[in-house]
């Protein structure tokens, strides 16, 4: 690591270290720990529950339904983007139905779901498909809708058939409005697991928050946000890769994002 990036790295740590130094010295001399919590008695409680070792069966089981609900949606909602975008006819009919469907609050249906398909892991997943479907389905819609007709009908007139169009101009146009709305459909994926184990679930992080809050276990609490937060952390910095690499051809593209 060379010293730029370890200054780096030292600029991104610093906030984080004086929140967390600020809330320790705080919990000493300001506030009730039992109320906030304090991060020495979060961390200790963290490895406790670490060596227990069910927290992790919480954690595997809402990553589980956090992916599975995404991929579901991601290429559902793609797909159906992809194709509503090269037929305008079709998406004038289609378009205000999925618009209206989108507008549903979907914590308002998550009890429709769960009490459909139960407490258990497909419902969990039916909620994360209905939050990411629609972020995914007007990502690549609007996407599609961007490209240049000249590009394609240059590319026809040069002999490319309709695969080659697709692979060579339609892909690499739609690839960072895909990216996009895979960025933000993560984040959505977890909101939707986490509301449907609130609701109602057997296992989970979210029932595992919830049953710290029901005991008054603030550490229990913290516990299983920081699992959380490291989860969409990881997620989200493995899409971020993804997309550095995918689109390594387009200038600039970590200073425009910022970093992940």
């Amino acid at each position: 690591m060379t010293g730029a990036e370890r200054m780096r790295l030292l600029q991104g740590l610093l906030p984080a270290i004086v929140i967390i130094g600020a809330w320790e010295l705080g919990a000493h001399f300001v506030f009730d720990p039992r109320f906030v919590g304090q991060p020495s008695d979060i961390l200790r409680y963290l490895l406790d529950e670490a060596r227990r070792g069910e927290i992790w069966t919480d954690a595997a089981i809402t990553f589980w339904e956090i992916m599975l609900g995404y991929a579901i949606g991601a290429v559902a909602g793609g797909a159906l983007g992809f194709v509503l975008g090269f037929r305008p006819r079709l998406a004038r009919i289609v378009e205000p139905y999925i618009l209206i469907f989108s507008a549903i609050p979907k914590i308002a249906i998550a009890p429709i779901i769960i009490i459909a398909l139960g407490i258990g892991t497909q419902s969990k997943v039916a909620i994360v498909v209905s939050m990411v479907f629609f972020l995914m389905f007007y990502a690549v819609f609007s996407g599609v809708k961007q490209i240049e007709p000249d590009f394609v009908h240059q590319a026809r007139i040069m002999g490319a058939n309709r695969g080659e169009v697709i692979a060579y101009i339609v892909i690499p146009a739609i690839a960072p409005s895909i990216f996009d709305g895979l960025k933000t459909s993560i984040i959505f994926a977890v909101i939707g697991a986490l509301i449907g184990e609130f609701i109602a679930a057997k296992a989970g992080l979210g029932f595992y928050i919830l049953n710290a809050s029901g005991a008054f276990n603030i550490n229990g609490i913290w516990v299983g946000v920081i699992l959380i937060v490291t989860l969409v952390f990881v997620l989200t910095t493995a899409i971020g890769i993804a997309e550095r690499r995918v689109l390594r051809w387009l200038p600039n593209l970590d200073a425009g994002q910022g970093g992940v």
